[in-house]
């Protein structure tokens, strides 16, 4: 049965939730946008026939005589002008002109009425609109009867006395506008659909981007739970096997008990050990950049105890310890004086298990800039390319069975890494199979004072 990812929920929550808002952000401003549209287009129709009216209301109000009547001067502004009285099929007796000269459109129209509201002459096509037959002032949109909706501005007409002659009535035929909003209505609602297809798809890709260094972090703490458990194990194994085997036998020696607590001693170091190495590990990612305990180091005077406590110990393996320093210029860092031992000793401790009989061990102190150098060379097995970039991995190891051997747990040099970290350094490896490894801890340095 293939194992379930725990991640996809989270990855599908995430996407259907980033759908949910940006497809909700896209609906508002869809009708936003539709709103707006015919807002703008609707003021713009608005103030087109406003202009109209006025200029109209002007040109009449200079040539009109008698309230409610029309007289010629009237009807020559208004070429086509239709009167009430007279049949006008078509309204078309100037088919080249239209409202005020200008080139004949049929979505506009002019209604001329008197003071009672009775409609005196018509001008337009789309004149025969049924509207209120309660005239207002300003503008005013009305429905005919085949549904076709129409902008209308009306104006109180003058006589050349100041009298009141009527109405005067502009308007035009917003079907233009209704298609031009069928048309942007037809387009968010499929367009909505298809922009969400790609929304979920963006969010599908977003939520795995956003969740795969969580999903790395959970990755590396069960492969970290999982070496832990097999390096606690191993000790606890190998002791209760040989307790067992003791409690087999009938009689035992003195010589065959202190055998047997020697083993269990070893087992019991192993595991003290690798206690401790978690319990440091987990100090140093609990401090956040917590520097209570940080002083003025000199990096010599560590390395030289460094090399006190493991000459003994080089000696043993057959190798030759050696400690570059300059005595000149010390060299000042500020930290933890604990934990910049145990990184330059875990590097030094990796370098001797690791350096057949014969070999040398370096340790040297430099200068870069503002940094101050550490190296720990060797000649040892050295360590291939592809796995330069993992050897500071927790449990790690280059070479199984050789670290067995050595007893190592594969902490040294995440623990070295995590101290250079927290001192903001590094280090870094370069190393050849066969030839030897370096290892360089880069520090800032700091003065005495």
């Amino acid at each position: 049965m293939p194992q379930i990812n725990p991640f996809n929920r989270t990855r599908w929550r995430l996407t259907i939730y980033y759908a949910g808002v940006m497809g909700l952000i896209l609906a508002i401003c869809g009708v936003g946008y539709y709103t707006i549209t015919e807002r703008m287009r609707l003021r713009a129709m608005t103030q087109k026939v406003e202009s109209l009216s006025g200029i109209l209301h002007d040109s009449l109000g200079a040539v009109l005589r008698q309230p409610g009547r029309l007289n010629d001067s009237a009807e020559e502004l208004l070429p086509g002008l239709c009167k009430v009285e007279f049949d006008c099929p078509g309204s078309d007796r100037f088919p080249g002109r239209h409202v005020l000269g200008l080139v004949k459109q049929d979505i506009y129209y002019v209604q001329l009425k008197d003071l009672s509201g009775q409609t005196v002459a018509t001008l337009g096509s789309s004149a025969d609109h049924t509207l209120d037959k309660t005239v207002i002032e300003g503008e005013q949109i009305s429905i005919n009867s085949n549904g076709e909706r129409f902008l209308q501005y009306s104006l109180v007409l003058e006589t050349v006395n100041q009298a009141n002659w009527g109405y005067l009535q502009v308007g035009r035929s917003l079907n233009e506008l209704d298609q031009e909003l069928v048309t942007t209505r037809w387009t968010l609602v499929w367009g909505w659909p298809l922009a969400m297809l790609y929304i979920l798809r963006a969010g599908w890709w977003l939520s795995g981007l956003s969740l795969r260094p969580i999903q790395n972090a959970y990755q590396d703490m069960q492969r970290f739970t999982a070496n832990a458990a097999h390096e606690l194990r191993t000790p606890l194994s190998a002791a209760k096997a040989t307790v067992e085997s003791v409690l087999e036998m009938d009689n035992i020696s003195e010589d065959e008990a202190r055998k047997t607590l020697g083993t269990i001693n070893r087992q019991v170091n192993r595991l003290t050990q690798l206690v401790q190495d978690l319990l440091l590990l987990t100090l140093i990612d609990t401090q956040h950049n917590s520097k209570d305990n940080h002083k003025v180091c000199q990096l010599g005077l560590i390395i030289n105890d460094v090399m006190d406590e493991f000459l003994a110990l080089a000696h043993n393996a057959g190798l030759s310890l050696v400690a570059e320093l300059e005595k000149t210029h010390p060299l000042f860092v500020r930290g933890d004086e604990e934990q910049i031992y145990r990184m330059i000793a875990n590097l030094v401790i990796n370098a001797i298990h690791y350096t057949p009989r014969g070999g040398d061990v370096v340790i040297r102190l430099d200068r870069d800039k503002k940094y101050a150098l550490v190296e720990v060379r060797d000649k040892g097995i050295g360590i291939p390319a592809e796995q330069q970039a993992h050897v500071f991995t927790r449990f790690y190891r280059v070479n199984r069975d050789r670290n067995r051997k050595t007893g190592g747990s594969g902490l040294g040099l995440a623990i070295a890494q995590a101290i250079a970290l927290k001192h903001e350094g590094k280090i870094t490896v370069q190393s050849q199979p066969n030839q030897g490894s370096i290892f360089t801890i880069y520090l800032p340095t700091t003065t005495m004072a």
